[in-house]
């Protein structure tokens, strides 16, 4: 089987069409996957360090004044053309898009050529793009029963995200809380903003340190762009880092705190954590809000947004879940139940049976 993915703008989009490209050609190393995306976003960078081949075209964002919005659909117009030409030439079975604007063009041009068309939407509120082409697309693979009411009857599948599959088989040592200078043997909290970091978020994290209880340990990942000093870290058992492997340290933390971008919950289900969602105000349709409410409603996690945090708060909430290991634990059962593990395996067997491309 051939496929075509699109996906780009932000590792939300990326990060799942690359764990579903891995998991197919790794159950069919026959299969060959090529990714369309934007010449100038993140994808141009990621995904040939992942040894996919990828082709670029010139497109502009859709946000912005009017001025800009129109360049963007001239730009998206232009795009759709040359995917045209593109998948002439590749000819995939099908063509699996991500979500963002860099998705239109070539879903577009594939429903005009009449090849099979699938769509991925992470979120529990779907973005404008996959909205619009939902109407042309033969399936939409969602993650939350909320994307049934968003997307035409009858082509709504909630298997998930792929991301999930990829979480599922993580492993977790505890030596490694050694290289922090850490005790394997005493559970730790998980602070992890998102790959960028949140500088909002760390103040008042920083400013929660002094109130934090000894009996647990602390890992505080500030992520690689984040501009906030820490002041107030200097306990023997709170450590801030750059960088963790988040599936890694998730399947071990006793506790996460955790935004609510859809990579990130589609992870901590998989594994099964109890968790405190801050989801992101900054983001399209807020998002983050609903994803992290759909846990909380299932007693999954505890929601805390962002205008009610401060160091009281954030440190009260902390520890009373750190002395209650019984609701951790049921937390954590309720995250699992929410947990979709199969997910890239079951939207491969869809891909074969939309684009008639037999079985491996």
């Amino acid at each position: 089987m051939k496929v075509m993915m699109v996906a780009g703008g932000t590792g939300g989009h990326i990060y799942p069409a690359l764990a579903l490209a891995d998991i197919l050609v790794r159950q069919d190393p026959s299969s060959e996957v090529v990714f369309f995306g934007s010449n100038d976003r993140l994808e141009a960078k990621i995904i040939p360090e992942k040894g996919y081949r990828f082709i670029g075209a010139d497109m502009e964002s859709t946000s912005g004044g009017i001025v800009s919005k129109v360049r963007s659909v001239l730009s998206l117009l232009h795009a759709e053309q040359s995917a045209v030409k593109i998948l002439r030439k590749e000819k995939p079975d099908i063509c699996i898009g991500f979500g963002n604007y860099i998705s239109v063009p070539l879903i577009r041009a594939a429903h005009r050529l009449h090849i099979p068309t699938l769509l991925h939407e992470q979120n529990s509120y779907a973005g404008k793009a996959n909205m619009y082409l939902g109407k042309m697309a033969d399936g939409v693979v969602g993650c939350y029963s909320s994307n049934l009411k968003q997307f035409p009857q009858g082509k709504v599948y909630l298997y998930g995200n792929p991301q999930a599959s990829a979480a599922a088989d993580v492993t977790y040592d505890p030596a490694i809380l050694k290289q922090y200078g850490l005790d394997p043997e005493k559970p730790f909290v998980l602070v992890m903003m998102g790959s960028l970091g949140s500088a909002s978020v760390s103040k008042a994290v920083d400013e929660a340190c002094p109130y934090l209880s000894d009996d647990y340990q602390v890992i505080i990942v500030a992520g690689k762009s984040n501009s906030y000093q820490f002041q107030n870290t200097e306990k023997d058992n709170i450590r801030v880092v750059d960088y963790v492997d988040g599936k890694v340290m998730l399947k071990g933390c006793a506790l996460a705190v955790l935004r609510a971008g859809a990579t990130t919950m589609a992870e901590l289900s998989a594994i099964g954590c109890a968790s405190i969602l801050i989801p992101s105000p900054y983001v399209p349709n807020n998002h983050q809000y609903y994803n992290a409410q759909e846990l909380s409603l299932h007693g999954a996690a505890v929601l805390l947004e962002e205008k009610d945090m401060n160091a009281k708060s954030l440190s009260d909430l902390i520890n009373a879940l750190m002395a209650d290991e019984g609701r951790r634990e049921k937390m954590k059962a309720a995250s699992r139940a929410l947990g979709k593990t199969d997910a890239a395996e079951k939207m491969i067997a869809l891909c074969r049976e939309i684009s008639h491309a037999g079985t491996v």
